[in-house]
């Protein structure tokens, strides 16, 4: 039945939103990039009798696919054999009829193409006849549609279990045969089994659903003759229930497994891919990473170090002179490299987060000039901030603290109160007239002392973080206008 008579919701939700038909390139027409159509015969072109249904549907299917994961599409193993069918054939979602009078509109977005074999079998080993294969895509097809589940377990159906088939029979647009039933589940090998499902050359590769719980539990791969001659032109083939010798659908569970073996799925393998650590670029005209280039976000908690780079980190690589910077959660750079390693013009840089949130690794290259690489980067464990601290500083000509200071970062979340001077706080000192400034992660001044209370000629202040504010505040030291000054900065944080 076309997928807009069939009577059960799922399967026409599996028909519309996992089920693909491969296709010659040379017979796809996007000159509309939002109306592609197929150049193709149709089956009463291609020899097959009036008298027969779907006789002026259009067939430029050669298999059927299935996707079950965002970008993983099930097929049969003979449908593509090497790497050159995966490059000489597209994959296209949508080809089915919305009603009786049209095929449902395709565009560009629909069409995808094979990107790589990840695991295959057509042939019989050790007792068992398996064919199947799952493709890689060149890209995602979620969310634009939504992969179709897998049977669960690796038992053999039994005989009479209802079956039901989608895919691209003689190559027209998807069919759905809810009728088949199981005539023999091979429970012994539980490679393949043979059913009374109405299928054809363009099904190979179909999923062929358990109607118990609406799960692929197969793949669609041989079967009897599909057309018979009468007169000058072809008819079905028709068999009894009982009689011809039945469809053969490779089960599911083979393929599955042999992809988990050495892939991560969460959805089919229920396994974790492990976190990207690289990414490739190439760039030109960045002014020094400024504009032009390649960024990727990293999620990091409060005191976890991340050391990136285009050099000194394994899976690292540069090619040219690059320059990398990093920013932090509030979109203010708080790293940045253009030749950090001993040798090369690779880019390499440590930071310690100073509050959680995404930090974005920005990669570009030196001036205007051409660079390409693989960034990299490790993440530390976290380290939980330092609650006090103190530092040295001798300083001259310092303008009341605006130049020629000594600074020093401090990570403060919102509600954090901090104390920081050259006295009031314990293991503060100095000589001279001090003076000190604190400015928050957007770079703005939050506070200033010269002469603090009971401190003569030293400086004490406090600040507390107001809410929705927080990161890494900065505490400089230098003097009162241009005199000379020396003394510790002892700062706490409550």
């Amino acid at each position: 039945m076309d997928v807009y008579e069939h009577p059960d919701a799922v399967l026409r939700q599996y028909a519309m939103q996992a089920s693909a038909v491969m296709v010659d390139p040379y017979e796809i027409d996007d000159t509309n990039p939002n109306n592609v159509v197929f150049d193709s015969p149709t089956l009463g072109e291609l020899g097959v009798c009036s008298s027969q249904r779907f006789y002026n549907d259009p067939s430029p299917g050669y298999c059927s696919g299935t996707l079950i994961d965002d970008d993983l599409l099930l097929t049969a193993g003979h449908c593509v054999e090497n790497a050159s069918d995966c490059a000489s054939f597209k994959w296209a979602f949508n080809f089915y009829r919305p009603n009786a009078n049209s095929v449902q509109t395709m565009t560009t977005q629909d069409i995808f193409s094979c990107r790589e074999i990840v695991v295959r079998r057509d042939n019989t080993s050790n007792g068992r006849t398996l064919d199947y294969a799952i493709i890689r895509l060149d890209r995602p097809a979620t969310p634009r549609f939504t992969p179709a589940p897998i049977r669960p377990g690796n038992t053999a159906l039994a005989t009479g279990t209802n079956v039901a088939v989608i895919g691209s029979g003689s190559g027209i647009p998807l069919k759905i045969d809810s009728g088949g039933r199981v005539r023999n589940g091979r429970p012994n090998t539980v490679d393949y089994f043979v059913a009374t499902t109405d299928t054809f050359g363009g099904n190979s590769g179909s999923a062929v659903y358990d109607m118990a719980n609406h799960t692929i539990a197969g793949i669609l791969v041989r079967g009897d003759d599909d057309y018979v001659q009468q007169g000058g032109c072809f008819v079905v083939n028709t068999c009894p229930e009982n009689g011809c010798a039945g469809e053969e659908i490779t089960y599911v569970r083979p393929a599955i497994e042999a992809f988990c073996a050495a892939n991560t799925s969460v959805r089919l393998c229920n396994s974790t891919p492990p976190p990207q650590t690289t990414f490739p670029f190439t760039a030109g005209n960045t002014q020094n990473a400024t504009v032009n280039t390649t960024r990727h976000v990293v999620e990091l908690t409060a005191g976890q170090s991340l050391t990136v780079g285009t050099c000194g980190v394994a899976g690292a690589a540069a090619t040219g002179d690059t320059w990398l910077r990093v920013n932090g959660p509030s979109g203010i750079e708080v790293a940045s490299n253009d030749d950090g390693c001993d040798s090369g013009r690779g880019s390499n840089v440590t930071l310690t987060a100073v509050a959680a949130g995404a930090y974005e690794i920005i990669a570009g290259c030196y001036a205007n000039t051409s660079c390409s690489g693989t960034v990299a980067w490790t993440i530390g464990t976290s380290t939980p901030p330092a609650t006090s601290g103190t530092f040295n500083y001798s300083a001259v000509n310092s303008n009341s603290a605006r130049q020629n200071t000594t600074n020093e970062t401090v990570n403060l979340t919102a509600g954090q109160r901090l104390s920081f001077g050259t006295c009031n706080v314990a293991g503060a000192s100095g000589t001279g007239d001090t003076f000190i400034r604190l400015y928050n992660a957007a770079g703005t001044q939050v506070a200033t002392n010269d002469d603090g209370t009971g401190c003569g000629k030293l400086s004490s202040a406090s600040y507390k973080v107001p809410a929705g504010a927080g990161g890494a505040y900065q505490i400089r030291a230098g003097c009162y206008a241009n005199t000379s000054c020396t003394g510790t900065v002892a700062w706490t944080i409550e």
